[in-house]
């Protein structure tokens, strides 16, 4: 028996959760290195490919060193791309829906609200977390070798430590933090999308106003870049998960609102906590993972 109440069971179950959580961080981790990679090489292939142009006529090897970095870079982008690809993208998907339903189980078993009323808790826990491991037999793969964090389980023991741990956690820890992470990140993509075209209409009107060849060969480069750029951002979805995440802080604050106005609440209602908080996080999940499965 745990310090906070738990079972062998829940033990178990919060390890199981540990190695899922951890192979769909390595996952993601290597998702956005293979999307940073392909964003770099590309950049990298237009860059060297213009300046060879420009060297080979007087530093003929500078201009060699600088066309075998572009072709270099050119082969290199799509060979960084399948890291980001959409099979890739998919197993991140799955491996974190399984971390985040173990946590939600072990979170409502602790607190010891419905299904986890009933003496056979232990029974139920442990057919639930099952089911959801083997409907994510396939992704054994990905999961052999990690070994479980040492870490306690969580200090829940009743509803009041389910609001401060997973209510609040989720919340604080996670939604609110992550909306204003998009929000920066989108705004940075927009204001080099922004750098970009105003680099691009200098080039333009210093070719034009003073026939400058070696100006006007570095428009098309810009463009490249700024089309590079706005695709990863895109791609990265910045913006729809900024909207996504905010509107999920949202209606959590709603359910803790409505919890902090129950002065005391019954069983049904801390039941009702429970289910609308999972029912939040597991709707937003759902939408983020169609979202990134999309493509």
């Amino acid at each position: 028996m745990s310090a906070i109440g738990g079972t062998a069971v829940v033990e178990d179950v919060w390890r199981a959760q540990s190695i899922w959580s951890q192979a769909a961080n390595r996952s993601r981790t290597s998702i956005g290195r293979a999307r940073a990679a392909t964003l770099w090489a590309s950049v990298a292939a237009g860059v060297f490919g213009v300046a060879a142009s420009q060297l080979l006529g007087s530093y003929v090897e500078l201009g060699r060193l600088c066309s075998f970095l572009a072709l270099l870079a050119a082969g290199a982008a799509p060979l960084a791309a399948r890291g980001a690809a959409p099979e890739r993208v998919r197993e991140w998907t799955r491996l974190r829906s399984v971390s985040e339903e173990l946590k939600s189980q072990v979170y409502v078993y602790l607190a010891r609200l419905a299904p986890y009323r009933q003496p056979d808790r232990d029974t139920e826990l442990q057919r639930r977390a099952d089911a959801v491991q083997a409907e994510a037999a396939g992704l054994a793969a990905a999961i052999r070798g990690i070994r479980p964090a040492d870490r306690p389980l969580p200090p829940v023991t009743d509803p009041a430590g389910y609001v401060s741990g997973r209510l609040r956690g989720q919340l604080d820890g996670f939604y609110r933090p992550k909306a204003q992470e998009m929000g920066r990140r989108a705004r940075r993509v927009e204001r080099c999308g922004v750098a970009l075209a105003a680099l691009s209409a200098l080039l333009g009107a210093t070719a034009g106003a003073f026939a400058a060849q070696q100006a006007a060969a570095w428009i098309p480069v810009v463009a490249v870049i700024s089309a590079s750029v706005v695709s990863h951002g895109a791609s990265a979805r910045y913006v729809a998960l900024e909207v996504e995440y905010s509107r999920t802080a949202g209606e959590l604050e709603r359910i803790l609102r409505w919890w902090d106005r129950l002065a005391p609440a019954s069983d049904a209602e801390a039941d009702r906590l429970a289910e609308r908080t999972e029912h939040v996080v597991s709707v937003q999940n759902e939408g983020w993972m169609a979202k990134w499965t999309a493509d």
